[in-house]
């Protein structure tokens, strides 16, 4: 069975706060409900409005906002087992959305900027590693 018709006071609730927005069905079956919003400041900057389906049967939401193919933050809520009413989903959802556009990495990717993962101290790691082994073997047959 689709999330969308197991779960639909979510599609509602959703429906209510993000239909003046133009969001886009990229995913309606038995394991994700997802929508996609664009961002105006990225080209292929989205914010995902997903139901997704649990192991024990239930569901969780999550926002998750992606430039290409990078998550750049996610939010997510607790697992519900029932279909909720409309009301309860537009409490969940709106307080979940305000939480995540409220955060550090969303505000900074508002104003332009996209944090970048650096692996400078890991490539620093291994090359002294790499250098206190090799002396280590050095020693060792001399």
């Amino acid at each position: 069975m689709k999330i969308q018709n197991e779960y639909p006071n979510f599609n509602k609730a959703l429906q209510f706060l993000i239909s003046d927005k133009n969001p886009v069905l990229v995913s309606n079956d038995s394991k994700k409900l997802s929508y996609y919003i664009p961002l105006r400041n990225f080209k292929k900057g989205f914010d995902y409005y997903e139901l997704t389906r649990v192991k024990d049967k239930g569901v969780y939401f999550s926002l998750v906002t992606m430039v290409g193919f990078k998550t750049i933050i996610e939010t997510n809520s607790t697992a519900f087992t029932n279909d909720i009413s409309e009301n309860e989903w537009t409490d969940i959802l709106f307080k979940k959305s305000m939480e995540h556009f409220a955060r550090e990495e969303y505000q900074a990717l508002k104003k332009g900027y996209v944090k970048k993962k650096s692996g400078g101290c890991l490539v620093s790691f291994l090359i002294i590693l790499f250098g206190i082994v090799s002396v280590g073997i050095l020693n060792y047959y001399k």
